[in-house]
């Protein structure tokens, strides 16, 4: 009995070719897209080598004539102190931190998982305070903390209002309630766990990812507050980076310091890069988590 040869299937080159194009067409303005925004970061590292006037030369600079010059750099640390400015900033964020991650998943647990009388008209009232502007609730913010309680040249005032922020709540709400089921803190219960026990011990393990990504947002925030610090500190001790970095800017008697401010801004930028790169897994995972789930 002969064998019949079956013809292979014929490769089309046509939709082959189409789909290299298109490949090669989204490569390429990935990597401009990239340039873009690279670009910035990258002449902001090299110009903080470069003299004044090697900044404002008539061709463009793309790499430190004379090498690398480290004279702003030492201006910074030795005669301005800007170490002091750094270490007040990470200060400052950490304590944001900390007490938002504690306050907020707190409170997001007892809107999620509580039940008391009023709890979701409370909820909504405070999602309408994420409606009002910045600027309409700073003057009533400043007089409560400076006339009130006294809390003028410390951290205090920068701290307090966000660790009861209304998106943290609304944001570690969101995660407990899609992640946690209420069978789970009923068996925590019965094994006789009381209920901040259970916060404790069964709902924060599980909600790494969203205290993730609500960390990383707090701390930026934090690290690169400028007018809280700008109206509350008044001393040059407790400066914080954003604040030496205004400085620099000059003013109509003193010009402009543009290497001071490129060396301080790539020393005010490293930490955020370096917090985003250390936690790249952890943010990739919350967005994905609260993407997979949604929300209750």
């Amino acid at each position: 009995m002969a064998t019949r040869v079956l013809d292979a299937p014929k490769r089309d080159w046509t939709v082959v070719a189409r789909h290299v194009i298109g490949r090669v067409l989204l490569y390429i303005l990935l990597i401009v897209f990239a340039f873009i925004f690279v670009f910035p970061f990258y002449d902001m590292f090299i110009g903080s080598f470069m003299q004044d006037h090697e900044l404002f030369s008539k061709t463009p600079r793309l790499w430190p004539v004379r090498g690398f010059d480290l004279t702003a750099y030492r201006q910074l640390f030795i005669e301005l102190k800007f170490g002091q400015s750094l270490l007040n900033s990470f200060y400052l964020a950490i304590g944001r931190t900390v007490g938002t991650l504690f306050f907020c998943s707190l409170a997001g647990f007892a809107f999620a998982k509580r039940h008391f009388p009023g709890r979701d008209k409370l909820f909504y009232l405070m999602l309408l305070t994420m409606m009002l502007p910045t600027q309409a609730t700073l003057i009533p913010w400043y007089l409560l903390m400076t006339t009130v309680l006294k809390w003028t040249n410390t951290f205090w005032p920068m701290w307090v209002p966000s660790w009861a922020g209304a998106f943290g709540i609304f944001l570690m709400r969101q995660f407990i309630a899609t992640s946690i089921p209420d069978e789970m803190l009923e068996a925590a219960t019965i094994d006789g766990c009381s209920v901040f026990g259970s916060f404790i011990r069964v709902v924060l393990p599980l909600i790494m990812p969203g205290l993730s990504i609500l960390g990383i947002l707090t701390f930026v925030g934090g690290f690169n507050d400028f007018l809280g610090p700008l109206l509350i500190l008044r001393d040059a001790k407790k400066m914080t980076a954003p604040l030496a970095l205004a400085n620099f800017k000059g003013s109509t008697v003193i010009a402009p310091r543009y290497s001071l401010m490129f060396a301080g801004s790539t020393l005010a930028t490293l930490p955020l890069l370096i917090v985003f790169f250390a936690f790249q897994k952890q943010i990739v995972s919350g967005i994905m988590s609260g993407a997979i789930k949604g929300g209750a």
